[in-house]
């Protein structure tokens, strides 16, 4: 299958390594300072267990003509990026080629949309620990990463199982969802509590849930995504909150989100397509969101994309 990954960080890096290695014809498209390194060696890929070994792909670019039609191809870059750099990517897409976004966050999807019209968006998200050491090389710290894709209108597809398939058989556990609208609202009911506190109070997580007030907090914030979610069509419940809390009690006590860690590097975050869409998003239904309101005000400073 031949496979275009829009993005070489620590997750389009590693997608690219894990489905090259399982046979797969993978083509990155990158920004310039990824292509001098992959183009010598491959990606390097590292893992917490010891392993270290050099993936040759395919191809690496710049422009996506120089690569032509994919069969699939799974978008991998920053959230706030994906319109503008699906758009640069049309000539990746045959009439049906999916589109896999992976990032965080609800608006990927409408993103694909915008840029490249209707038919090619999926929706999708991906549990993975994973980072850039330097341009060429990830490390993944451990476990399987997972993946969960799916129409928008839920329907079964041969594109969708042809996409789990290939993942699957590059070690990533894939699963097809019915409702992947649901699905990515109760990762954003995560992502953004957890990660939002954290940032704000530049904290880990084993000391937020272990601090009575900041648990509190955390466990408030996602009923505040539930809410909201719930009225854009999501099927969120009081059970989906406390599942979405013992996932935050089962995270190792020295974790940060990518967002904490971003914005205290001064690196560009996902602060406006976590926090930030989820206020506007709150405004467009009329809804109130003081929590995530005050989260993205005061961490509005710190980040670079603001």
């Amino acid at each position: 299958m031949k496979i275009g990954i829009i993005g070489a960080g620590g997750v389009g890096a590693y997608f690219a390594a894990a489905l090259a290695t399982s046979g797969h014809d993978v083509h990155l498209l990158v920004t310039p300072r990824h292509i001098a390194p992959i183009n010598e060696h491959g990606i390097r890929l590292t893992t917490g267990a010891g392993r270290d070994e050099l993936v040759p792909i395919t191809g690496v670019a710049t422009d996506a003509a120089t690569i032509g039609l994919c069969d699939a191809v799974i978008v991998a870059c920053k959230a706030g990026a994906v319109r503008d750099v699906v758009a640069t990517a049309r000539p990746l897409l045959g009439p049906n080629t999916p589109v896999l976004p992976v990032q965080n966050g609800v608006t990927a999807s409408e993103q694909i949309t915008a840029a490249v019209g209707p038919g090619h968006a999926l929706g999708g998200l991906c549990m993975i620990i994973s980072y850039l050491v330097e341009p060429g090389h990830v490390h993944h710290v451990g476990g399987q990463p997972a993946v969960t894709l799916g129409e928008l209108d839920g329907a079964p597809t041969s594109r969708t199982q042809r996409l789990a398939d290939a993942l699957t058989e590059a070690g990533i556990k894939a699963q097809i969802s019915s409702d992947i609208t649901t699905d990515l609202w109760r990762k954003f009911m995560l992502i953004t509590s957890y990660g939002g506190v954290g940032a704000l109070c530049r904290k880990t997580v084993g000391e937020t849930r272990t601090h009575s007030a900041t648990r509190a907090l955390v466990q408030d914030a996602m009923y505040e995504v539930a809410a909201i979610g719930t009225a854009t069509g999501a099927r969120l419940t009081s059970a989906d909150v406390q599942t979405t809390m013992n996932q935050y009690d089962a995270f190792a006590p020295e974790s940060t989100a990518s967002m904490q860690r971003d914005l205290i590097a001064r690196r560009p975050s996902e602060l406006e397509e976590q926090n930030g869409a989820l206020v506007r998003i709150a405004a467009e239904h009329n809804l109130p969101a003081p929590i995530h309101t005050t989260i993205y005000r005061a961490l509005s400073i710190l980040d670079r994309t603001t």
